[in-house]
């Protein structure tokens, strides 16, 4: 399965448990538990859903609410069949939240046994009454085939509801679906809209990736002052990949008033989170002694670090460094490598840099069509160097 929708699934699958089922018509009760759990007060909570119930016995409400606690292991220790159980109750007096958290339940197969088809059957249900949860993970199922037939259009259909309910995992899987073109037009500009919808509601993924397009101009105009904004929002909330984006910003004092030692220990926390960018960064302050004593050994290494992980400035930095032996022993072979290995993941500086090798044979052999080749896939992508060697080679023939 694709990380992204084992992602999806968990975000989605995990969803009841992490957050309160959202009012409905509340009995008195209900309301002073749903205020007793804002409180902390759980087990006083509780006891106000108890007594809900006593007063009316199909108060779905109260019973989903009980049903949260016992997901969550507020007041109560937690477990899955109990809360499974509520849910149960809940779910056929038609409380689309509980349709939802028991669809989830049978889906993941948490407190009862996994049922594929009984997931789908609670979660159309949850979905048709407009729970965005629900309609997310409805189009999950179909996108699967779990317990409905697997249909494409169908899924996407069920996304795109639950995006435009607000739900998050649905808005971010669209997003990525624009940005790579998976069975909707390949389209950035509809990518940064929906990642910005999640952004604003406070998902720090979300964040961090409109960050990005921000900082690259992807979808949208390059703004490294709403590149640094969505980078801080991320970073404050825990997000690694927002800890170097934000470091950067910081270091350069792009769309942020420039702070070197703020910016070392936002660099430092990604490296240490194993952020490829953060390694890269990091390798970036010893070599030029900013925020780190200057150190070309500590430098090569986390320059490797970010490489190794496919980091292609890190491929480049590495590839340079060996060329000209500035920082680490000069070796035109290892060079070579480096740059190669950024070529194929498609960056033209690198594709230039190759092509030169082959024009000149350095590192590699001395080959004036490989190099043309190189340079024709590098000046396709913009890059003048290239396009003005190409045209070089081609006048000699």
């Amino acid at each position: 399965m694709n990380p992204l929708r084992r992602i999806l699934l968990a975000v989605v699958l995990l969803l009841p448990s992490l957050f309160p089922s959202p009012a409905v018509a509340e009995s008195a009760k209900v309301r002073q538990g749903v205020k007793q759990v804002a409180a902390r007060q759980y087990k006083n909570a509780l006891k106000s859903f108890r007594d809900a119930i006593r007063k009316d016995p199909n108060d779905a409400e109260a019973m989903t609410r009980i049903g949260d606690l016992y997901a969550s292991g507020q007041g109560v220790p937690r477990s899955d069949a109990e809360a499974v159980k509520w849910y149960a109750k809940a779910a056929p007096l038609g409380h689309a939240a509980a349709r939802f958290a028991l669809a989830s339940r049978y889906a993941s197969g948490r407190g009862v046994g996994k049922d594929p088809a009984e997931a789908a059957k609670w979660c159309r249900l949850a979905a048709d009454q407009g729970h965005p949860g629900a309609q997310s993970l409805l189009g999950f199922l179909h996108e699967q085939g779990m317990g409905v037939p697997r249909d494409e259009a169908e899924s996407l259909a069920w996304y795109r509801k639950a995006a435009e309910g607000g739900d998050v995992a649905a808005q971010k899987l669209l997003a990525w679906r624009h940005i790579e073109g998976n069975g909707v037009p390949k389209d950035p500009a509809a990518a940064a809209m929906w990642y910005r919808k999640a952004a604003e509601s406070g998902d720090p993924d979300a964040q961090a990736r409109l960050a990005g397009m921000y900082r690259d101009g992807i979808g949208v105009p390059k703004e490294p002052i709403e590149a640094a904004k969505w980078y801080r929002k991320a970073a404050e909330k825990g997000n690694a990949e927002a800890f170097a984006g934000y470091g950067r910003a910081l270091l350069y004092g792009r769309g942020v008033a420039q702070n070197e030692s703020a910016a070392a220990d936002w660099i430092r926390k990604a490296a240490d989170r194993g952020v490829p960018e953060g390694f890269f960064l990091r390798g970036v302050l010893y070599s030029y002694g900013r925020g780190e004593p200057k150190d070309d050994v500590e430098a090569l290494g986390n320059y490797r670090r970010a490489a190794e992980e496919g980091y292609v400035d890190g491929q480049l930095q590495i590839a340079g460094m060996h060329l000209t032996g500035r920082g680490a022993p000069p070796s035109d072979n290892t060079a070579a490598a480096w740059y190669l290995r950024a070529a194929e993941a498609g960056n033209p500086d690198a594709q230039a840099m190759i092509g030169w090798l082959h024009e000149v044979g350095r590192g590699v052999p001395k080959d004036r069509k490989e190099a043309a080749r190189w340079f024709g896939l590098a000046a396709a992508q913009g890059n003048t160097v290239a396009r003005d060697r190409l045209k070089h080679l081609e006048a000699i023939r």
